[in-house]
């Protein structure tokens, strides 16, 4: 390997942060990512994430009689800036839904959440699809990581 092939991968590799996974993420086919702005000035909590979720399916089911915490399973806060350290990463909310259905009409529109006196839009993500590329990036992170060792190996023999 050149030595500036292997600088700039050194170099890529110590400033991109990337989610560690000891084995393959568990799968969740009712489960939602919500992907906050990053460098979000209000915080967005469990609750004001809830009623934003209930507006949302009220908007879009005919069945106005349905209770969002029957929905919603569970709502999970994943504070990834504190866990790779870094404010360049968005912190994520995990969306258990109680059926598929229920997923995919969150995954039809942009979800709006009113805080204070601004409006932010959010997208939203499949878990199962958004691990799976988290995961895929950690593997090619690791291979890199690899392939620097082998050649600091190389190069000290020589």
């Amino acid at each position: 390997m050149k030595i500036e092939t292997y600088q700039n991968l050194k170099q890529r590799l110590t400033h991109q942060k990337v989610r560690f996974f000891s084995d393959r993420p568990d799968k969740k086919p009712q489960a939602l990512i919500v992907i906050l702005p990053k460098n979000l000035s209000q915080t967005i909590t469990h609750k004001c994430l809830l009623d934003a979720l209930g507006d949302h399916l009220k908007s879009s089911l005919t069945d106005e009689d349905f209770d969002i915490e029957q929905k919603i399973v569970s709502i999970e806060f994943v504070p990834l800036t504190c866990i790779l350290d870094s404010y360049q990463i968005a912190n994520e909310f995990i969306v258990d839904c109680d059926c598929q259905q229920t997923k995919q009409e969150f995954l039809d529109q942009t979800l709006k959440i009113q805080l204070k006196k601004q409006t932010i839009s959010i997208e939203l993500h499949s878990y199962d699809e958004h691990m799976r590329k988290e995961y895929e990036r950690f593997l090619k992170s690791e291979k890199y990581r690899e392939l620097i060792k082998n050649h600091e190996r190389a190069v000290k023999r020589n």
